[in-house]
């Protein structure tokens, strides 16, 4: 079976919905305030996937910083894009393996359908021959 790859890219504004919904689907709903910014988080290629908002809360808590960043990264990420979809009824197959990738200033959900292991087992490899085996078996 061959492998399906698909990109579903992830504007700023998407990625801070899924964030929002992500915290309140935790417990942790963010303060209602004013995003001052948000973004990737710098990394290197290959390592995890991390983005930030940072959030001037309406009402400050008393001694808490004027300013408030959350960051999510890696898996708590990857969940909160997941469930994104779900909710904007975006297809995601269930089975398949999902990554992210940095694409310029968007997050991108890599989702690859790959043959399961237990199909790769059953096969036999006699039971696949080339062209060229054909060919030869004909004439000989």
């Amino acid at each position: 079976m061959p492998t399906e790859l698909r990109h579903v890219l992830f504007r700023p504004s998407e990625v801070i919905a899924a964030i929002v919904q992500y915290q309140r689907h935790m417990g942790y709903p963010l303060p209602p305030g004013t995003i001052l910014s948000h973004g990737l988080e710098p990394g290197e290629p290959g390592s995890a996937v991390g983005f930030s908002v940072v959030i001037r809360p309406d009402t400050p808590d008393a001694g808490a910083p004027p300013e408030r960043k959350v960051t999510v990264e890696g898996p708590a990420l990857a969940v909160a894009l997941i469930l994104y979809c779900r909710e904007q009824r975006i297809p995601l197959p269930a089975k398949a393996d999902k990554s992210l990738q940095r694409f310029g200033n968007q997050v991108g959900l890599v989702v690859a359908v790959n043959p399961r292991e237990k199909e790769i087992a059953v096969m036999r490899t006699d039971a696949v021959r080339t062209l060229r085996d054909r060919e030869g078996s004909k004439d000989g």
